[in-house]
């Protein structure tokens, strides 16, 4: 049995398993030896604190494990620049869950990561796949046979852009 400590992040309590604390902790360490501005580093933790919040929401659980914190600090490092309103409650994984499931992604240019026209980061994000890979693959693919610069550029002109749908989607207001 993993014994249970107290912890305050955040000006808030939580309870924590030990190898979850040590965990958190090297984490927290290594984050502020990093950015060496304890502003920065209070942002850091207002939005770890939050993900803690959710995560343990989520999971209906009390106690962080090794599991929730993982959890929390992959979403850290997978969105670098989580701004913990706006942009941090638009990720799809704290939407409130509504009746109809949207687990399909869309297949729009992804105009935030695009090189020529985002066709190939569009499709990467469909696939949930690295864009570089498509990129080589298209490239591969022109020089091989040719036959895919035209496609290419075909693509561009029917997948529509994520752009319109970025401008839709309102903020979650709490």
């Amino acid at each position: 049995m993993e014994q249970i400590k107290n912890i305050i992040l955040n000006r808030k309590n939580y309870k924590i398993t030990e190898t979850a604390y040590n965990q958190l902790s090297d984490f927290l360490k290594y984050v502020k030896k990093l950015l060496k501005n304890e502003d920065k580093f209070s942002d850091i933790e207002i939005q770890m604190s939050v993900l803690l919040d959710m995560e343990l929401e989520q999971k209906t659980e009390t106690i962080i494990t090794t599991e929730i914190l993982n959890e929390a600090i992959k979403v850290m490092k997978d969105n670098q620049k989580i701004k913990y309103k706006q942009q941090f409650y638009e990720h799809d994984k704290f939407q409130k869950k509504t009746k109809i499931k949207r687990n399909r992604k869309k297949l729009e240019r992804d105009k935030s990561h695009n090189i020529l026209g985002g066709v190939c980061a569009g499709i990467a994000r469909k696939l949930g796949i690295d864009p570089v890979l498509i990129r080589i693959l298209f490239i591969l693919l022109a020089l091989f046979r040719g036959l895919f610069i035209p496609v290419y550029i075909i693509l561009w002109i029917v997948i529509p852009s994520d752009e319109h749908s970025k401008n839709i989607r309102k903020p979650v207001s709490l």
